[in-house]
């Protein structure tokens, strides 16, 4: 006769483990507070109990917050120069974005035109960036230059340099295996002054830890309560060529 065996859905032992460790911290902390009659004793305790459990959560929040609260608007230091009609001469953001060919391995001029109505408006020359198609089960990448604002490809050569570039690297954090960073630079090609920074955070998952072990945390439990990514790379791109900058002090 086969064995009969009852399983329990992870999901259903994820509550009630969780509630019974959460518990256990409260009352190991409030029994030393007693006994030691500190409050001090007890919110210190309750922490370090929950931080086994939940600690690197605690952290990734706190950096969430952090970069949310003082560092949205700042690393900006030199605004670009543009002309008349607050137009920046030419920029190059190959580095950070990759267009997606529809029909060949290069732009068609419905694809660039799609892409003038975008960066025509602050762009004033013209603006590179790469492209890339699969073909033959390969990648096929290249870097392609789009003319702006009926300005002749005959006024510049492939060889000139963008006035302004964006550079993307990894930066080194203080906790590796918490969050990466990534870190962008707005550079002017004239005087190779980094003109402003701006940032992309992502808060990493590992499934390792002792509430993946003890407390029933399963690698979905684990992505809905990871923080989202956050960035503002956005914000300081739009400050810098999309905005009015008349009577900036920078």
């Amino acid at each position: 006769m086969p064995a009969f065996e009852f399983v329990i859905p992870q999901g259903f032992l994820f509550l009630p483990a969780n509630f019974s460790f959460v518990s256990f911290c409260f009352f190991i902390s409030f029994i030393l507070s007693k006994i030691f009659k500190s409050v001090i004793v007890f919110f210190v305790l309750l922490i370090a109990l929950l931080s086994v459990g939940y600690g690197d959560l605690f952290l990734k929040y706190a950096i969430k917050n952090y970069y949310e609260l003082t560092q949205m608007d700042s690393k900006i230091y030199i605004y670009p120069t543009k002309n008349e009609g607050q137009k920046i001469d030419s920029l190059s953001i190959s580095t950070i974005y990759a267009h997606p060919l529809k029909y060949s391995t290069a732009l068609t001029s419905i694809e660039k035109d799609e892409i003038r109505t975008i960066h025509e408006n602050y762009v004033e020359r013209f603006i590179d960036i790469t492209t890339y198609a699969n073909k033959y089960n390969k990648i096929v990448s290249n870097v392609e230059r789009i003319s702006l604002n009926n300005h002749s490809d005959k006024n510049f050569t492939n060889n000139e340099k963008a006035r302004f570039i964006i550079e993307k690297n990894t930066k080194e954090t203080f906790f590796p295996k918490i969050y990466s960073q990534q870190e962008y630079k707005f550079i002017d090609t004239t005087t190779n002054y980094v003109l402003a920074t701006a940032f992309n955070i992502s808060f990493l998952v590992d499934n390792r830890k002792f509430r993946n072990r003890y407390l029933y945390w399963g690698n979905e439990k684990e992505e809905e309560f990871n923080p989202t990514p956050i960035q503002n790379f956005d914000n300081i791109y739009k400050k810098m060529f999309i905005d009015d900058i008349r009577g900036k002090v920078k």
